[in-house]
């Protein structure tokens, strides 16, 4: 047995024609895909794959074209979401890591003051308000601007 594998016969094998229609076109599917970015219809398509060899109905050749589509469209909606995800997660890291940095600011001094710290939901609400140096309309105004 070899120790060693034959990979050059397999790569030989890209270049061969499929035994699938399905896989015939997926062979193609980036010149295809060339050819409808430059504005090529999918019939024009069709004919210039006859020519070639590929023998597959227009029908067939259209749902091809579509799943490949729908395939590529899923494939980068999940990149899209993995770079998302991993902004976030450098973001929060980012701010993990600031928040060490930086000394902890209007903490409560009291048992008191911490338990009205943690049984106002609306705290942070109020925070970004008084942090806020720009004038922003506020539908529900406060007790502040009515006085």
């Amino acid at each position: 047995m070899n120790a060693r594998l034959d990979l050059d016969r397999l790569r030989s094998k890209v270049q061969e024609k499929p035994s699938t229609k399905v896989g015939q076109v997926r062979q193609a599917w980036p010149e295809i895909k060339e050819l409808l970015a430059a504005g090529h219809s999918v019939k024009d398509i069709w004919s210039w794959l006859q020519e070639i060899g590929l023998e597959i109905g227009y029908n067939r050749l259209s749902q091809y074209v579509a799943q490949l589509r729908r395939c590529e469209e899923a494939s980068q909606a999940q990149i899209q979401d993995l770079v998302r995800r991993l902004s976030a997660a450098v973001a929060e890291a980012d701010a993990k890591a600031g928040a060490q940095q930086q000394p902890p600011q209007d903490q409560p001094t009291t048992p008191a003051e911490s338990q009205n710290v943690a049984l106002d939901p609306l705290r942070n609400l109020r925070e970004q308000r008084a942090r806020k140096k720009t004038f922003e309309y506020s539908p529900f105004p406060t007790k502040e601007l009515t006085q």
